[in-house]
Parts: structure tokens; C-alpha cells; sequence
């Protein structure tokens, strides 16, 4: 009986990891410029009011594990686009890093360099582009949830990959 639990435990995990539509929902790739994306798809946007690079994001939802979007380059200005599975709820901008300074955890378990952020939680119903936040670094409190027209105006100018799809939380016209 306990192998049998461990295994399905393990096949979950995996199976949480691994994704759907060829997403890994644990750790996807953010969306490069000029990419190909699918009309199917849900793609986060998150943008950087501050004047720090993030370099990381965890968005926590309804079930586990985290999406983490690592290995990002979000400068002062810049936008960055997450795809992640239709059917995820309760997705909320749980933390971020920035590139200077550091972050990890201790042997104690304890976690050093991440910034809460905490944004209200949204469901991804449907395809399309779902605005979670503008991260303010060093201000407090350190997002917006609405994107200003200068960020949509942007988004549509440098991001046409992007532009195409619906936009489910916002308008093109904020």
C-alpha cells in the first residue's frame, strides 16, 4: 500500500510539473520576442516600474506546485510575457528577485532576497493575455494591478507576437 501511494504521489508531482498543451507549468519559458503564440494559450504579463532588473518570479495558485519564472531579464520599463495552462485559479505575483542582490535559501531552510509582492488572485479561464502586475521595486506598496496606456501602448508597439491576443483582465484602450 505505501509504494503504491508513493507512487502516485510521484506521478502527480510529474505530472503537476510536466503541464498540458506542452507547457512545463513549474517552470516555463517566458515568451520571447517575435515567438510564435498559439490562440490557445494564456500568457501573463508582468511589468517593471522600478529602477532594479527582476530576474525571477513565483506565482502561487490553487494548487501546487508554483510557477516559477526563472531566468528572466525584466528590466526598468520592460515587460515580460508567462504562458501558463488554461484551468490554473487563484494565480496571484506571490514574489520576485532582483539582479542586485541576491537570493537562496539557508540551511536552515529560510529564504533570503525574495520581495513579497502578494497581488490579488485571478483565475485563467480562457485563453488569452491576463495583466497580473506592474512591480514597483523599493516602493511600497510594490505593484499595480492596472496597466497604465503608456505600458499598453508598448505592449501592442514592441510586442505585436502578444498584441493578437485577447486581452481577458484589461482593454487595449486603459
Amino acid at each position: 500500500m505505501r509504494k503504491t501511494i508513493f507512487f502516485l504521489s510521484v506521478v502527480c508531482t510529474l505530472a503537476g510539473c510536466g503541464g498540458s498543451q506542452g507547457l512545463s507549468t513549474m517552470y516555463p519559458e517566458a515568451v520571447r520576442p517575435g515567438d510564435g503564440v498559439k490562440n490557445d494559450t494564456a500568457v501573463l504579463i508582468v511589468s517593471n516600474g522600478g529602477s532594479q532588473t527582476i530576474n525571477y518570479l513565483q506565482f502561487v495558485h490553487s494548487s501546487l506546485p508554483a510557477i516559477n519564472a526563472r531566468g528572466i531579464n525584466l528590466p526598468p520599463g520592460g515587460i515580460v510575457a508567462i504562458p501558463v495552462p488554461v484551468g490554473t485559479s487563484g494565480l496571484s505575483l506571490s514574489n520576485y528577485t532582483s539582479s542586485t542582490a541576491p537570493a537562496g535559501y539557508l540551511p536552515s531552510g529560510s529564504s533570503f532576497g525574495y520581495v513579497r509582492v502578494n497581488t490579488p488572485p485571478i483565475d485563467i479561464n480562457s485563453p488569452g493575455l491576463y495583466y497580473v502586475a506592474t512591480v514597483l521595486p523599493g516602493q511600497q506598496p510594490n505593484y499595480e494591478i492596472k496597466p497604465t496606456g503608456q505600458q499598453i501602448a508598448k505592449l501592442k508597439k514592441e510586442r505585436p507576437e502578444l498584441a493578437r491576443l485577447t486581452p481577458v483582465n484589461f482593454n487595449w484602450s486603459n
